[in-house]
């Protein structure tokens, strides 16, 4: 059964009750369950590269960076004549 704890003043572990806590202790049985079953995949989801949001970004910054280059273009030759 996994508790909540806090490091207190002394710094020494204080059990707490509440779901708003800094650190978890789990048992041995639930340490491993999580390292076989579901931290790899959390981090995986978490993390994983996405393809289609890096083309947004990639498409946004390209129209972005073309967009002010123009409109610099413009400016330029306005304020030569």
């Amino acid at each position: 059964m996994s508790q909540c704890v806090v490091i207190n003043a002394k710094n020494t572990l204080k059990a707490v009750s509440g779901t708003d806590c800094d650190y978890i202790i789990v048992s041995q049985a639930e340490f491993l369950e999580l390292q076989q079953n579901g931290l790899v995949n959390i981090l995986n989801e978490l993390f994983a590269f996405d393809l289609a949001t890096f083309g947004l970004i990639n498409t946004a910054a390209l129209v972005a960076f073309i967009t002010a280059h123009c409109i610099g273009r413009v400016v330029r030759v306005m304020g030569k004549t």
